[in-house]
């Protein structure tokens, strides 16, 4: 199973407001395809990448944009064994003086926390890979899970 973060998760879904942009079809073809594949998904979503999508998004909308994710994803909780992988990557990103940057205060810091559960959850659940938007997460996440900079592609290329 594979990944997507909070940025890759919302370029899916900017896809259908405009789904016959060129630039679009294969996000399009990819989201069709999901749902075809339910209940075998292939792509998963942490649940803390859920809580950031829901919070740029009106309360009254969250149970229909709930009812569509979990139709073509699996959602992946937040267990112990994810906790504990999230707080060996945030303690190894200490050791490693990631969080000693003056860049990384406040709002970057609390984004670097919530990329640690992601990472963990991901782990924890034995997933192969993350993609992401992010470009500074691949760097971060070290060995033990491949962290992908991009979209994922559909299994079938988009018709054209």
């Amino acid at each position: 199973m594979e990944v997507l973060d909070t940025d890759c998760l919302i370029a899916l879904l900017k896809a259908l407001d405009d789904p016959k942009n060129p630039s679009n079809l294969a996000a399009h073809a990819l989201l069709q395809e999901l749902e075809a594949q339910r209940p075998q998904a292939r792509l998963a979503l942490p649940l803390p990448v859920i809580s950031e999508l829901l919070t740029g998004e009106r309360p009254d909308r969250w149970p229909g944009l709930l009812d569509y994710l979990e139709k073509r994803f699996a959602l992946l909780e937040l267990n112990k064994m994810a906790a504990l992988e999230a707080a060996l990557i945030f303690q190894g990103w200490r050791e490693r003086g990631v969080l000693d940057d003056p860049e990384v205060k406040g709002q970057a810091r609390q984004c670097l926390r919530t990329d640690a559960f992601i990472l963990g959850i991901a782990i924890a659940h034995r997933c192969q890979r993350v993609y992401t938007l992010d470009k500074r997460l691949p760097a971060l996440a070290g060995v033990r899970i491949e962290v992908v900079l991009g979209l994922p592609e559909p299994q079938q290329p988009p018709l054209l």
